[in-house]
Parts: C-alpha cells; sequence; structure tokens
C-alpha cells in the first residue's frame, strides 16, 4: 500500500487466500495455454515449419536478454513480505534500465546472429524483438506489485487478454502470406499489450530512485538467481542452437514446435503453480510440519496430473501431433514423444527449485547448477549425432539425472528430508503414469485409424488403466486428497491434509 491509500478491509486468512489464488492462476494458465495451445494449431497450418525454425533460431540466443532483463530481481521481490515502496522502486529502475541497454545489445547482435546461423533475414527478425526487452523491464515491477497483494484476478487479465489479442494480429498477418512476420508481431505485440494492461492494474507507482537499505542484499540474491536462470537457459536452448546450426531451420522448425508442446503441460500447471507457492511457502516455512506437508502436497498434485498426461501424451505422439498441427509436422511425433518423458523430470524437479528459493538458498541452487547444468549440456550435444531425436533423448535422460541430483542437494543444504518426495514421485508414474502411457502406446501400434480415433481409443485405454490404479488403497487416499484440495481452492478454503502421511 502506498501513501495515502485507505485502510484495507479485513483480508481472508493466508490459506484462503492461497486456495483462492491456486484456483484463479491454475484456470488463467488453462485459458491462456488452451489460446496458445489453437494459436499454435492454426499458426502451424499457416506458417511453414521453416518460419518457425527461424523465429527459434533468434529466441533460442536473444532470449538470454530475457533472464538478464530481470536479473532474478522479480524473486528476490516477491520472496520479501517486508519490501518497502523505495526497494520495489529501485528495483524497478534497475529493471528498466538493464531492459533498455539489452535492447540495444540485442539489436546490435542481430548481423552476427544472421551471419551464426547463415540466414540473412535473421537481421531484421532480430531488430523488431529486440524492444521487448525495454518493454518487459518496465514492466516487471508493477507484476511484482500485483503478486505480492496476492490479486491473481489482475494477473488472469494480463495473461489471458495480452496472448489472446496478440495472436488475431498474427493469424492475420498469417493470412495476408507473411509466415515469418506473424510469428514476430505475436511476440511484439504480447509485450506491449502486456505492458498496457500490467501498469493500471498494478495500483502502484515508482518513487524515483534513491539510497536504500538492503538493496545489495536483494541484489546480491537477484544475481545469484540470475545466473541460475542463465545455466537453465543454455541448458533448455542449447539443444535449439545446435540443431539449428547443423541441420538448418526445417528441422529446428519441427524440433521447436515438439519441444513447445512438450512443456505445455508445465506451462499450465508448474508456472502457476510456482507463482502462487513461493510467496506462501515464505510465509509459512517456520512452521516446519506444516512447510513439509505443503511441498509434499504441491508434488502430489503436479505429478499425478502432469506426469500422467505428459507420458499418455506420448504414447499417442505421432498421431496427436498430426491432429493438432496437420501432416506437414508428422516427423515431429517421435521427437515430442520423447521430450514429454523429458518433461515429466522437469516437472517434479520445479519442486527443489521452490525450497532453494524459499529457504533463501540461491547460492546452493547456483553451486547445483554449475554442477548438474553442464551434465544435460553434455548429453544434449552427445545426441545430436543422431539429428532431433537424439537430442531430445539425451535431454531427457540428462533431466532425468538432475531431478535425483536437485534433491540430494536440497537434503544437504537445507537438511529437509527428501525421501518421501523420491518415493511419492516414484509410486505416482510407476503405478499410474507409465502404464497409463503405455496403454496409450500400445493403441498406437496396433490400432490402423485416423489419428483422431488412435489418439481417442489411446486416452481411454489410459484412462481404464487410471481406473485399475484405483485398485490400491494408496491411490485412493491421494485421490481423496486431491478431490479434497480441489473443493477447497474452489471455496476459498485453506489446504487440506495429506491422507496416510508416511
Amino acid at each position: 500500500m502506498t501513501d495515502g491509500d485507505s485502510p484495507s478491509p479485513p483480508t481472508p486468512s493466508l490459506g484462503a487466500r492461497a486456495a483462492r489464488g491456486s484456483a484463479i492462476t491454475l484456470a488463467t494458465q488453462l485459458t491462456r495455454s488452451l489460446v496458445l495451445l489453437g494459436g499454435t494449431i492454426v499458426l502451424a497450418r499457416m506458417v511453414a515449419p521453416a518460419d518457425f525454425g527461424l523465429i527459434a533460431m533468434v529466441v533460442a540466443v536473444s532470449g538470454v536478454a530475457e533472464i538478464l532483463r530481470d536479473s532474478g530481481l522479480s524473486w528476490a521481490a516477491l520472496r520479501r513480505t517486508d519490501l518497502t515502496q523505495q526497494q520495489r522502486s529501485n528495483l524497478f529502475w534497475i529493471n528498466a534500465a538493464i531492459g533498455l541497454g539489452l535492447t540495444a545489445g540485442v539489436f546490435g547482435l542481430s548481423w552476427p546472429l544472421a551471419a551464426f546461423y547463415g540466414e540473412d533475414v535473421l537481421v531484421q527478425t532480430v531488430q523488431w524483438i529486440a524492444p521487448i526487452y525495454f518493454l518487459n523491464g518496465v514492466a516487471t515491477q508493477f507484476r511484482v506489485a500485483i503478486n505480492l497483494d496476492l490479486r491473481f484476478g489482475a494477473l488472469a487479465i494480463i495473461d489471458v487478454a495480452a496472448p489472446a489479442v496478440a495472436l488475431g494480429l498474427a493469424v492475420a498477418v498469417a493470412a495476408g502470406g507473411q509466415g515469418l512476420a506473424a510469428l514476430v508481431v505475436q511476440q511484439l505485440a504480447t509485450a506491449v499489450l502486456a505492458l498496457l494492461l500490467t501498469i493500471p492494474l498494478a495500483r502502484w507507482w515508482p518513487s524515483l530512485p534513491r539510497r536504500a537499505p538492503e538493496m545489495r542484499a536483494l541484489f546480491g540474491f537477484g544475481m545469484s538467481f540470475a545466473s541460475v536462470q542463465l545455466l537453465s537457459y543454455a541448458t533448455r536452448n542449447i539443444d535449439s542452437i545446435a540443431i539449428g546450426r547443423v541441420y538448418g531451420a526445417r528441422p529446428l522448425g519441427l524440433y521447436d514446435q515438439a519441444y513447445q508442446l512438450s512443456v505445455a503441460p508445465l506451462v499450465l500447471l508448474n508456472s502457476p503453480m510456482s507463482r502462487v507457492a513461493v510467496p506462501v511457502l515464505s510465509r509459512v516455512r517456520d512452521d516446519r510440519p506444516r512447510y513439509i506437508k505443503a511441498l509434499r502436497d504441491a508434488q502430489l498434485i503436479a505429478t499425478y496430473v502432469t506426469a500422467t498426461v505428459l507420458l499418455v501424451a506420448a504414447g499417442v505422439g505421432t498421431p496427436l501431433i498430426t491432429l493438432l498441427l496437420g501432416a506437414n509436422w508428422a516427423a515431429a511425433g517421435p521427437i515430442f514423444s520423447v521430450l514429454a518423458v523429458g518433461s515429466v523430470f522437469r516437472s517434479i524437479q520445479q519442486i527443489a527449485n521452490w525450497i532453494f528459493v524459499v529457504e533463501d538458498k540461491a547460492g546452493s541452487m547456483l553451486r547445483l547448477n554449475l554442477v548438474g547444468q553442464p551434465i544435460i549440456v553434455a548429453l544434449i550435444l552427445l545426441g545430436l549425432f543422431w539429428g532431433p531425436i537424439g537430442v531430445a533423448t539425451g535431454g531427457s535422460l540428462g533431466w532425468c539425472v538432475f531431478w535425483l541430483m536437485s534433491l540430494v542437494w536440497v537434503q544437504r543444504t537445507t537438511g529437509l528430508p527428501v525421501r518421501p518426495l523420491v518415493t511419492d514421485a516414484v509410486r505416482i508414474v510407476g503405478v499410474v503414469g507409465l502404464p497409463a502411457g503405455a496403454a496409450a502406446l500400445l493403441v498406437t501400434l496396433l490400432v490402423p485409424f485416423a489419428p483422431l480415433w488412435v489418439v481417442i481409443l489411446g486416452v481411454a485405454a489410459a484412462a481404464a488403466w487410471c481406473c485399475i490404479a484405483l485398485i490400491s488403497r494408496r491411490v485412493r487416499s491421494d485421490v481423496r486428497t486431491l478431490t479434497r484440495f480441489a473443493r477447497l481452492a474452489a471455496k476459498g478454503g485453506s489446504q487440506p491434509s495429506r491422507a496416510n502421511d508416511a
């Protein structure tokens, strides 16, 4: 609250606000993901795979500027419950200045980047995308202001309206035969519209920059966190850079769209859960039993839903890709299946990241990534000899290794018991997700029908297995916990306790 604001009415309990926040953000991400998925399906039929590959070449390299633009300062602010007006204002000016510098830097990189890939068209493409980093830099602390107030409805407006309108503009441009321009318009318009919505919805305005206490601590945390993000970004994008450099735009376009679809469930579930979990867990971390229970419940929800969806999608990979994107994209199907398996490990690894942030262990997280991320990169580059499918396989294996490393690192640095997190994940995936995916794959291999019917039958076979899994008493207990959580979230209640905690 800024000076001069009228007193706020009594607020709901933290549990109620967290539950409502979870419900709103999950609904928002579902809507946003459906918009983006629908846009991908439409644009894939209007834009050539090579054009998607060209835009992926740009984003894979210049996207590092997005991490530098934030510099971890949004997370540094989110984890603080006592952030002052002046501290937040200083962070705003820092983000804006960094964004402006990065816009100039990315603009200057347009020529060497085009030379690296051997694609002259990338010069103008990069220059049009460059202003995004300044726009996002200005918007960063306005978004933080909304998030700290737990005003998830306002964030929902921004996260749905901006990409929806931008998608409409992109489709209009693509309809005129300008495929690459349509993809550029989509990204640039999203940043512009998000900023125009964020500023008035934030109900906050920065003061002029001046000295404030603890800025060094905030910036230090941000730099450590940004270093981790840079390592993670390099790991996530070394595959696109390598494929684009060695195999060209079309193979990269196929790989990139397979990748985007394989991480869609992560965007749908993990991203909104992080937005709610980090500020809420920061408030309960001193109550250790409640804190550990919340972590296990968060993994329970994410693993049952995310892992099962990903593994079933992997089972019907080729017919699913053909159904969604068209026959021209069928070669992306096997790539998608392998990447979806890797996304399972990326999903459950997110719990470790939450713990590092909440426990103020950004330095430990950085050291983990300095050791673990190069392993993923090495496996990705090793797979490059076998083309995009080899790259996908190497990355998926690397994320499995990194998940296990993350939990071991968490236990060593925080003292939190991580064995229950491992056993829960292995049990859920082994009993529910993996057999459901295998059932879907069996249908794909044996049923010689059109893609639509193969997908329907594959999902039906997976659903049948999930029903069979309910024979397990533990699965039924987990389902009751999930059901209680969903009901309480819808009513704005607090989180339920884990049944049969073991």
